[in-house]
């Protein structure tokens, strides 16, 4: 015999969702987030030449640059000579203790036995020495001062080596630091890298090692990356983490560059057992070692962030002892608005298997509550690897097809001009993670769609924490904040306030870990291979999955389920 519907679920079915606003709300705070930390990793406002004296200025700074890349000044050349004699001017000018290294030297690659003949050249390294007070070592800045045969070098390395004098400056200006501070200008480091070669293995000054400051630009604007630490980091990086004024780099950064070929000055001081840090701006990379590197392309801004996180360091690590640095273990770190996350390397595996724990217990929890069955918990994880596939390889043959069309693309880092381009890759992404959920939603449902995203996030932070553990923190984090706030929506009330404070929370942990990471990752590797940003796009989608539901019309109010309920009363 039919019942018809309860008055009270007439009611629930006739009054309206009271959903959307909380669903508006929950949207502009993850933008907010998002914002912020977008806001957080740009340069700093580059500060004019009238600056205080104590402050590094990209203002006072830029002519050094435009001195240094007037031309093209090939290590041996006549304009590379001309070079140098600016540097030891400005730095004997400064009381500093300078001298020109002049030797014969091997490329860097031979220190680690490489194979094939060995390169050799002439080199002429200028050093300059600020002595210490009571020195525990050796603080190395480092840049290198030729360039190649094609351009100029404004940015690659002209930001470096005027960053190098303007810090000197500032630091002979202020009181002597503890440590002895030598500032070293390599030559001849894109034929071979054999000016730090020389300079690492041959240079008294180095004898005792010490810690490396290595600044380069592969590109002309853009945030400082440091991307590159010796082994061991923990110590270098709780350092940056305190001593940088804008601090941006992230673990997984360092573990993709150790799996490049790429070298730079860094590799022969590494070669020789240094540690230190190896930073550098990466974006406009188009004009990388061509005629287009010059002095006018520079984004001062980028400038600006090298001086100030270069003269924070330069002073913490001219005070602190310098003898505690080689930590037993690699660091995990990445940023956040205001600061540097960093956490010891032995906590990844455990966190990896407690987020794989948490979307285990949340799949457990939602299923006895009626959430979900199991068959849908199952539809919904194999289905989260449709996006997680499809996106990154839509990504690549994009880019194909505008390679085809555009071949000169090919030989670039990155297009002239790659906004349009990253954004083409980004609403791929985003196209095909929405058209995925709308043709999945009704059919799995929304909590088996989340957990089974959840499910591949954790899953994969296990493999990265595995074989990538610097980089497993992209995936840990966001799982297992998304299913800490899973658990809390699914064991309270789902018309109280508590779910969507606690998936939205949980949300803009994936946006702080994720959105930066994205964007970072297309300059660091260009557009050719923009799947890889591709793929951590769709990550941070799956992460928010929660937070798009509440946009859906279905999800608001109580409809859904009281409906459901009438209708199961009706049938008895």
């Amino acid at each position: 015999m039919g019942v018809p519907p309860s008055p009270a679920a007439d009611r629930a079915l006739s009054r309206p969702a009271r959903r959307p606003l909380a669903a508006l709300a929950a949207l502009v705070a993850l933008v907010a987030v998002g914002t912020t930390a977008l806001l957080d990793i740009r340069p700093p406002a580059p500060r004019p030449a009238d600056a205080p004296a104590g402050e590094f200025s990209a203002g006072r700074a830029y002519p050094h640059v435009q001195q240094v890349a007037s031309r093209p000044h090939v290590a041996g050349s006549p304009a590379n000579d001309e070079v140098r004699a600016h540097l030891e001017t400005v730095l004997r000018g400064l009381g500093l203790q300078t001298e020109v290294q002049d030797t014969v030297a091997e490329e860097a690659g031979q220190l680690s036995g490489a194979a094939g003949g060995a390169t050799l050249a002439r080199v002429r390294n200028v050093v300059a020495r600020l002595p210490g007070t009571a020195s525990t070592g050796t603080v190395f800045l480092v840049a290198h001062y030729d360039a190649v045969q094609t351009g100029p070098g404004g940015n690659d390395d002209g930001a470096g080596v005027a960053t190098i004098l303007e810090v000197a400056r500032a630091l002979t200006d202020g009181p002597a630091p503890r440590n002895d501070i030598v500032f070293v200008l390599t030559d001849a480091e894109e034929a071979c890298l054999c000016g730090a070669s020389a300079f690492a293995t041959e240079h008294p000054l180095a004898a005792g090692k010490g810690v490396v400051l290595n600044l380069e630009a592969r590109g002309r604007t853009g945030p400082v990356i440091m991307f590159e630490t010796s082994p061991r980091n923990a110590a270098l990086v709780d350092v940056f983490g305190r001593a940088a004024p804008h601090p941006v780099g992230t673990s997984f950064a360092v573990e993709v560059y150790r799996a490049l070929p790429n070298d730079t000055d860094f590799t022969a001081f590494l070669d020789a057992e240094f540690v230190g840090l190896n930073s550098a701006y990466l974006d406009g990379g188009a004009i990388y070692h061509t005629p287009l590197d010059t002095p006018a392309s520079m984004d001062r801004a980028s400038l600006q962030h090298h001086g100030d996180n270069t003269l924070g360091l330069a002073r913490e690590f001219g005070a602190i002892d310098l003898g505690d640095l080689r930590a037993g273990h690699d660091a995990t770190y990445f940023p956040v608005p205001g600061g540097l996350v960093r956490y010891p390397g032995t906590l990844v595996l455990p966190l990896a298997l407690l987020a794989l724990a948490a979307v285990v217990a949340l799949g457990w929890l939602a299923r006895r509550r009626g959430r979900v069955t199991t068959g849908r918990l199952a539809a919904g994880f194999a289905l989260g690897l449709v996006p997680i596939v499809v996106a990154p390889v839509g990504a690549q043959l994009l880019w194909v097809a505008i390679t085809a069309l555009r071949p000169g693309y090919a030989e670039l880092l990155d297009p002239y001009r790659p906004t349009l381009y990253r954004l083409a890759v980004l609403a791929l992404a985003a196209t095909v993670l929405f058209t995925w959920y709308a043709l999945t939603r009704r059919r799995v449902g929304p909590a088996a769609l989340a957990v089974g995203g959840l499910g591949w996030l954790a899953l994969l932070g296990v493999l990265l924490a595995v074989l990538v553990p610097g980089g497993a923190y992209l995936a840990t984090l966001p799982a297992l904040a998304g299913a800490l706030a899973g658990l809390v929506a699914v064991a309270t009330r789902r018309d109280g306030p508590v779910p969507v404070v606690a998936v939205t929370l949980g949300a803009a942990v994936a946006v702080i870990v994720l959105l930066p990471t994205v964007v970072l990752l297309f300059p660091a590797l260009g557009m050719g291979m923009g799947g890889v940003a591709a793929l951590f796009a769709v990550l941070l989608g799956l992460a928010a999955l929660p937070v798009v539901d509440l946009l859906h019309p279905e999800a608001g109010g109580q409809r859904g389920m009281v409906a459901l309920r009438a209708r199961r009363l009706g049938a008895l």
